[in-house]
């Protein structure tokens, strides 16, 4: 007989109660096998699903899968996560930790459902040029080369190609070759391509983004909580004194979603990463899981 999971869609990063990014979650899913995991992943077709299974190490273990492929961490699938165990009343307001393949990772949910996750310590990979990067989309080097920032690997979980541009009418206006974007993404071992333009400094948003991931089937994303940690990462390094940001991403999707991140460092250098945000109400959906066909 089929089994019927407990399966719900939850939008995370969700700005005045609109917007976010839609995660897959599956709360009942010891037994799964990866194979199985990856055709449910496929069947809903959001960018991130994620699967909850006991942990000997953690009060959680949770893995990730897009459309396509497992990936080691998902950003607003874990807001999605602990928002839908907060709401269906499987956790109370307080701290707990999940097991990811990116590591063993703090999660604080707060009494009003806002979920804030530890990352992974940033690790700054190779700096790339304007000039390779620009064509992708259709702007000019001098786009990039004008913000007086590098176009840097960062990953805090995920790796990210972290490339500034100029201003928001240059970020609203590019123009993604997703053939191109893939290929480059793989030659650089990296996820994705995560834009984005500084706001005026009077603005309480630090920062609007724009995140390409067709390496693992997603053209563009509306809200990228691992690309989040990378980027309040290279901010603090690249652009110095400051340790909490607001990002705002999606709205180009007509799904506005907003990102808090914070960066602790010593003289030793970044010693937490944590991002932040809240979601809309997680709703059941039905979901039956196919017998596999015996041969």
């Amino acid at each position: 007989m089929a089994d019927i999971l407990e399966v719900y869609t939850v939008n995370a990063f969700v700005a005045d109660n609109q917007g976010g990014n839609m995660a897959g979650v599956v709360l009942n899913a010891d037994g799964l096998k990866v194979a199985q995991m990856q055709r449910i992943a496929a069947d809903l077709a959001f960018s991130e699903t994620a699967f909850i299974l006991k942990s000997k190490k953690a009060n959680y273990k949770v893995r990730f899968f897009t459309p396509t492929e497992e990936v080691n961490f998902c950003g607003h699938a874990t807001v999605g996560v602990f928002a839908t165990l907060f709401h269906t009343k499987r956790v109370e307001p307080g701290n707990y930790t999940q097991e990811t393949k990116a590591g063993l990772l703090a999660v604080e949910v707060s009494s009003e459902g806002r979920i804030t996750m530890d990352q992974a310590t940033p690790q700054f990979g190779e700096e790339l040029t304007a000039e390779a990067v620009a064509p992708l989309f259709g702007i000019q080097a001098e786009d990039i080369l004008s913000t007086g920032l590098p176009v840097k690997v960062v990953s805090t979980g995920l790796a990210d190609i972290i490339v500034p541009v100029c201003d928001e009418s240059v970020l609203n206006a590019l123009q993604p070759d997703f053939a191109a974007i893939n290929a480059f993404s793989k030659q650089h071992k990296a996820m994705a391509i995560h834009a984005f333009a500084l706001t005026p400094t009077e603005s309480d948003i630090s920062a609007r983004c724009r995140n390409f991931a067709p390496r693992v089937g997603i053209n563009e994303e509306s809200a990228t909580g691992s690309a989040a940690g990378a980027l309040a990462s290279y901010l603090h390094v690249y652009q110095g004194g400051k340790y909490r940001y607001l990002f705002e991403q999606g709205e180009i999707l007509n799904r506005r979603s907003l990102l808090s991140a914070k960066v602790d460092s010593s003289e030793h250098g970044i010693e937490r990463v944590a991002v932040g945000g809240l979601s809309d109400k997680p709703q059941r959906i039905p979901y039956r899981l196919a017998e596999e066909a015996t041969p």
